[in-house]
């Protein structure tokens, strides 16, 4: 089946035409006909034509400016243009434009014909090609599930990946230089954060094996090895030799929905430990880290920069006071809810630390926090009080509480301090105008403002009365009403110079916003123009 748009202003024209391809071509093709070139291209969207027939001059947008906008939103299409207008200037920016032919009228039955017949087929071969790619990237699909985990077991073996990691790494299309394991586990989850019945529980989750990892694939770009015991590692590509603390705490909240997700697919408890990015080469210490992780971390899933196992008790203090006072400072009052909580929690649940240490420790480190807050020119709340009541706290768990609380407390104090001085929201807003052509996420104009994406975006609602999205699609819409009163520009650039990559998202959303389509909306300033 081919399918066939005609777009001519003369009904004779279009009649011949229709009337000469279901003489000869019959059922094997289907015809529509468009009266003009605003017609040829909303037809052309819906209607996904394999060939088109256009008359160069037609009402309004003429053959070749519809040409254009066609082939913008379907680029197979095969496009022949039609004229009564000897002139070369025509056909050469019909060529240009895309077009595998240029017919003069009247139109030459028998030359019809044969150029029809010529272009089904070249469609026939595209599609023959798609079809032997489809096949192959099929029989890839069930032979990548292999080299992946071929190309795992060379990262976890010691020195193994010397002698076939890097064709592994070829056949994968991997280009990055580094990498980082995380390990997954299941089995009946307990109290100290341990997993128990792994025998039990791996019978069934080799019945989901294959959803399991369909599932981390969604989350991750990543390679997934097959099940090993109660285990499934993943390897996760980066291009950068260390991550970041906010590229961390996305690693984290990411692993966090994929366990959820595994969870209610299989019906098990799942677990995940995540080791530091590595070199390839060095990819066995990131498989022995996210063991670590996996063992001794407390929670549903945890890096090993927060675990810290593998230094001595002292480091691992500092680093983490570290992690908890950078969290302070930034005013990022979740990621200081979570980060004082794992510290409070593992000062007091260390065996060489008795509660009155771990009182006065977690009392210094309120101190430096508050150092650092007043440094900055905030202004830090509750004073003696606050220590007085961390002093005061009778037993481990409500110690806890007080000091997560006043963290928290200090980081609502520096976000405070931002909004009257530098105006979170009125920068952030400046950022998002400024680069609203770009793919731009929350997460990133947050980063903009220094504060974190959880309280970046209850905070923009409040000010705004919209959320990012609206905020930001908003603005694309006014962009893109501008650049359509330029009738010079093409529906395609005014999509990309409005911040939208796909022209046919961007008529969807802007109908959604203004009722009608872009075109429509430009030929209604052409009206308004004439009047």
């Amino acid at each position: 089946m081919y399918k066939i748009l005609i777009a001519d202003d003369e009904g004779i024209v279009t009649d011949s035409l229709q009337f000469i391809i279901e003489k000869n071509f019959g059922s094997e093709c289907r015809v529509v006909i468009a009266k003009n070139g605003r017609q040829a291209i909303e037809m052309a969207e819906q209607f996904q034509p394999d060939i088109a027939l256009l008359d160069i001059q037609m009402p309004g947008i003429n053959g070749l400016k519809a040409m254009e906008e066609i082939c913008a939103q379907n680029p197979k299409v095969k496009t022949m243009v039609l004229t009564a207008y000897d002139n070369f200037d025509y056909a050469k920016e019909a060529l240009r434009l895309g077009a595998i032919d240029y017919l003069m009228k009247p139109i030459n039955k028998k030359l019809i014909v044969e150029r029809l017949t010529s272009i089904m087929h070249d469609i026939d071969r595209e599609r023959k090609k798609r079809s032997d790619d489809l096949q192959i990237r099929e029989k890839m699909e069930a032979v990548i599930p292999i080299i992946e985990n071929g190309f795992i077991i060379s990262l976890i073996i010691q020195n193994e990946y010397k002698d076939s990691g890097e064709q592994y790494r070829r056949l994968l299309n991997l280009e990055e230089n580094y990498g980082s394991i995380m390990a997954l586990e299941w089995g009946e989850w307990t109290e100290d954060g341990s997993m128990t019945n792994p025998v039990g529980s791996g019978v069934r989750a080799h019945k989901y094996y294959g959803k399991m990892s369909e599932l981390m694939k969604v989350y991750f770009r990543a390679c997934v090895s097959n099940i090993m015991g109660n285990k499934i590692v993943c390897v996760i590509p980066s291009s950068e030799p260390r991550m970041e603390y906010e590229d961390r705490i996305r690693m984290i909240e990411k692993a966090r929905g994929l366990v959820t997700s595994l969870k209610n697919e299989v019906g098990i408890e799942f677990k995940a430990g995540i080791g530091s990015v590595r070199s390839w080469e060095a990819m066995f210490d990131s498989y022995q880290e996210a063991l670590n992780a996996l063992r001794h971390g407390k929670r549903k899933v945890t890096h090993i920069d927060d675990l810290i196992v593998r230094d001595t008790r002292e480091k691992q203090q500092q680093v983490m006071e570290q992690v908890v006072l950078k969290a302070v400072a930034g005013g990022m009052e979740h990621d200081v809810r979570q980060e004082a909580t794992v510290f409070a929690g593992w000062m007091l649940k260390n065996k060489n630390c008795s509660f009155e240490s771990a009182r006065l420790q977690l009392t210094e480190v309120l101190l430096l926090a508050r150092r650092t807050v007043q440094e900055q020119g905030s202004e830090c709340p509750g004073g003696e009080e606050t220590l007085d009541m961390l002093l005061s706290a009778k037993d481990g768990e409500e110690l806890r509480q007080r000091f997560v609380t006043a963290m928290v407390e200090l980081a609502k104090a520096v976000v405070i301090k931002n909004q009257e001085s530098d105006g979170i929201i009125t920068k952030a807003q400046e950022h998002i105008r400024q680069n609203f052509q770009k793919d731009l996420s929350l997460e990133e104009v947050a980063q903009s403002a220094g504060i974190s994406p959880y309280y970046f975006s209850k905070l923009f609602k409040e000010e705004t009365g919209m959320n990012f999205t609206e905020y930001l699609t908003g603005l694309r819409m006014e962009k893109a009403k501008q650049l359509l009163s330029n009738q010079k520009l093409s529906i395609k650039q005014v999509c990309v110079d409005s911040g939208y990559a796909n022209p046919n998202y961007f008529s969807r959303i802007f109908k959604k916003w203004t009722g009608i389509t872009p075109t429509e909306f430009r030929d209604g300033l052409q009206e308004r123009n004439k009047d």
